[in-house]
């Protein structure tokens, strides 16, 4: 990627549904040049737009950061545990553990049921678990309470959005027999209503050259100052309060590593900010943040007294 892709880039996380025209004015650049660069990169799998949705949509609010420690080669553990649907990704990095991955369920029991579950697969020696107390900023997905359920049209939405993030409202409409002016209707509720997120995820290829780091921060006071600073930071993609070793778990990202060590030292010299550790990145083995389980009712999941759709 060049600076000007990195723009539309940058663009696309924000709103991974940004008309050709719009990425434009705002970038500077040609519309047809947009159009070129856009079907390029999306095209060649370097850049990916999904719709991500609300964890609670599928029941699957409890969030744990675990790393493990592996006798042998990593990468056949890593690409067992990617199998799993509880998963979200799957890393090998630097630093103290071979394998890191970000485990979502329904509850506190089911993390620690696949915790145990991890531990008993072959080649596994130790396992750290990190558990969140609260997403601040996800990579492409809505963080905070869910104010809204869904309907069964609103689900099948969710689907292809998850497939495709910038499926036109025609193809949308052809799913789900509503006109296009009603699809989109939906789509601008669940959005707004942070029921999905929709952004644009970058692959690291290897040609890209992007980097990504890992942060486990300790705080010497309160986290809201820190929190604060650091969701003012582009490189930040990923923050969660936890609990255990670390009060704060971040993912740094950025094009070069020259400014992702820009961004460490930003971090490390924040007020409040007591110590840092840091593990690279090398390869994600996976990183889907789709759910598969968007069938299930959110009545089931959600109080009663909440809104009983988002409208049509």
């Amino acid at each position: 990627m060049d600076t000007a892709d990195e723009a539309i880039v940058e663009l696309l996380k924000r709103d991974g549904r940004l008309a050709h025209r719009e990425i434009a004015r705002l970038s500077g650049l040609p519309r047809s040049a947009v159009a070129t660069r856009m079907h390029r990169l999306l095209s060649s799998g370097e850049v990916a737009i999904r719709g991500v949705v609300h964890p609670a949509v599928s029941g699957r609010g409890s969030l744990a950061y675990v790393g493990l420690s592996v006798d042998g080669c990593a990468v056949p553990v890593a690409s067992r545990i990617a199998e799993r649907d509880d998963v979200s990704f799957v890393s090998l990095p630097t630093g103290h553990h071979d394998v890191v991955t970000e485990l979502r369920a329904e509850s506190a029991l089911a993390i620690d049921t696949a915790v145990g579950e991890l531990r008993a697969i072959p080649g596994v020696r130790a396992i750290d678990t990190v558990p969140y107390v609260e997403v601040i900023r996800d990579v492409v997905g809505p963080t905070g309470v869910l104010h809204h359920t869904v309907d069964a049209t609103d689900l099948m939405l969710l689907r292809a959005l998850q497939e495709n993030g910038r499926a036109s409202y025609v193809e949308l409409a052809g799913l789900v027999a509503l006109s296009p002016a009603g699809v989109r209707r939906r789509v601008v509720r669940l959005v707004e209503g942070q029921v999905i997120r929709i952004g644009a995820l970058v692959r690291q290829s290897g040609r890209d050259h992007q980097v990504a780091m890992g942060l486990g921060i300790r705080l010497a006071g309160d986290h809201r100052d820190v929190t604060e600073a650091l969701l003012g930071m582009p490189a930040v993609s990923f923050l969660a309060r936890t609990l255990g070793r670390f009060d704060l778990l971040t993912t740094l990202r950025s094009f070069t590593p020259g400014q992702l060590t820009e961004a460490l030292e930003a971090v490390r010299s924040l007020p409040g900010v007591h110590g840092v550790e840091s593990w690279s990145h090398l390869r994600f083995v996976k990183e889907s943040y789709a759910s598969t389980h968007l069938a299930t009712s959110l009545a089931t999941h959600l109080p009663s007294n909440l809104p009983s759709n988002l409208g049509g």
